[in-house]
């Protein structure tokens, strides 16, 4: 089975070292191969025990010391030798307080672990030790912050996706064409998010004064280049099939707030550079009004599109047709 990383955090209180050797235990059981395992105990001045293969000299080290405990940590490995083939490292920490940004409890990582078989230890921890109980919902109210957001979707692409020839390593092949070559147009001054979005992409900026003139040329300058980056990969020898036409785009300014779980933003902008994503026609780019340092120098009309839910819209209107066409 495909192993991919694995990271978990465990609100467990009230462990001591055996009870933390015995967590280990379970997992080598559990995974025989991770024979070897190396302990390390940070205290709040200094390491206690660091890098130790011997439980019995790690117990003689924390004698009276069980009250400077900041961590302790277990690094298992499949071979002694770092460069062996096959090598892999999982880790186990415990912290028996909060302290800066982390957490009171059990985390665990590995690059090296099959989620099948990580199921399996898993259970035994939540069979064994008891959790600390939080019955309040975690509310996150978001930071505040100024965003230029650019929604990008390829028109008609589910219909598309229903004629009996497109298979799904198909659909793939165009996905990843059109992942990569948004990505690329964005890669002058790289969002802070990037989403995908099924046909679509969100690109989100976090502005200041001194970076929205670059932040809403790189938008714009990559909207309207699109068409013609798409119009290459449809006439790629990969898409004999086809692909859908034409793509649409929307740009948005304003205010909205940064959600950091999920790394997502949520805000009024970002609806409204959907709404003109989707209103817009394949040969425009619809800009809203709100887009400060927008460049002179490209031609742009106004225009008042109608979305939903806010009805009659102004917005700059951008042609992305060649010049003679």
């Amino acid at each position: 089975m495909a192993q991919t990383i694995i990271q978990r955090q465990y609100p467990i209180a009230n462990l001591t070292f055996r009870d933390f050797w015995d967590i280990c235990s379970r997992f080598q059981t559990v995974h025989p191969e991770y024979r070897h395992v190396y302990f390390t105990v940070d205290g709040f001045d200094s390491f206690i025990v660091l890098d130790e293969p011997e439980v019995s000299k790690v117990l003689n080290k924390l004698k009276g010391k069980e009250d400077r405990v900041r961590k302790y940590s277990a690094r298992f490995h499949t071979s002694r030798t770092q460069h062996s083939e096959g090598y892999g490292v999982s880790e186990l920490q415990y912290r028996p307080i909060s302290y800066d940004r982390y957490l009171q409890g059990l985390s665990f990582y590995s690059d090296s672990v099959a989620k099948s078989d990580y199921y399996q230890f898993e259970e035994e921890v939540y069979t064994n030790y008891p959790f600390i109980e939080n019955h309040e919902p975690e509310v996150e109210f978001g930071k505040p912050c100024e965003v230029l957001a650019l929604v990008i979707d390829i028109r008609g692409f589910s219909l598309f996706c229903e004629k009996p020839e497109i298979e799904s390593p198909y659909t793939c092949g165009l996905m990843s064409a059109f992942y990569h070559m948004t990505n690329r147009a964005l890669q002058r001054f790289p969002p802070e998010m990037t989403k995908f979005l099924g046909d679509g992409v969100l690109a989100i900026w976090e502005t200041t004064p001194a970076d929205r003139e670059i932040a809403v040329r790189v938008a714009l300058d990559a909207a309207l280049n699109l068409r013609h980056r798409w119009a290459m990969v449809k006439d790629s020898p990969h898409f004999t099939h086809g692909a859908p036409q034409d793509i649409g785009a929307g740009i948005c300014f304003g205010l909205a707030s940064h959600l950091e779980v999920g790394n997502d933003y949520i805000g009024r902008p970002i609806n409204i550079a959907s709404r003109l994503c989707g209103a817009c026609p394949g040969d425009r780019v619809y800009v809203d009004r709100a887009v400060p340092n927008l460049p002179i120098e490209i031609k742009k009309q106004e225009y008042v599109a109608h979305i939903k839910p806010y009805g009659r819209h102004n917005v700059w209107a951008y042609s992305t047709k060649p010049k003679d066409d």
